[in-house]
């Protein structure tokens, strides 16, 4: 094999047709008429086209008609229906018995610790009693001595708030 370095080639490499350069010249202008000739490619454009296509379009958009739409539920219906769904619930909330409620049924636990935590006053004790429930409740029953009473009045009570209560 022979070692290839530009000492040892004699040819180019590139081949020219024969008479390129004689007809370069016409091939030339042909070529440069040809791009003139696609320059003007037959589309025209109507005079004063583009002043009056925006009222053309104006015109077109106003002259069809919108159709009729009919809308399957409105807010009224739908007030409707959640007013019927409420009084429905609040009809079976109110029918179906969730149990008797009795003043039995609580623990009385629960109504002394609501006694001591509202800090209800004697007075407002009395409020929810009427003059036949009082008459109802034997007091007489209870034999208290007199020695428990002292000691509850001594303890429980200050003097100078009996003494202000009797002016």
């Amino acid at each position: 094999m022979k070692k290839q370095k530009l000492e040892n080639i004699k040819q180019s490499g590139f081949k020219v047709p024969k008479n390129y350069f004689e007809s370069f010249d016409d091939l030339l202008l042909n070529e440069l008429k040809l791009k003139e000739a696609c320059k003007n490619h037959g589309f025209k454009v109507p005079n004063n086209y583009f002043n009056s296509v925006e009222n053309n379009i104006l015109i077109s958009i106003k002259e069809t008609e919108k159709p009729k739409v009919i809308k399957l539920i409105t807010w009224q219906k739908l007030s409707y229906i959640a007013a019927v769904a409420a009084s429905l619930i609040i009809m079976f909330n109110v029918i179906v018995d969730k149990g008797t409620f009795d003043i039995n049924n609580i623990e009385t636990a629960s109504i002394e610790n609501y006694i001591l935590n509202e800090e209800l006053d004697t007075n407002d004790m009395a409020t929810l009693f009427n003059e036949v429930d009082i008459s109802a409740m034997s007091l007489t029953n209870n034999n208290i001595s007199s020695e428990t009473l002292e000691t509850y009045v001594l303890d429980n009570l200050e003097i100078d708030e009996l003494l202000i209560n009797k002016k």
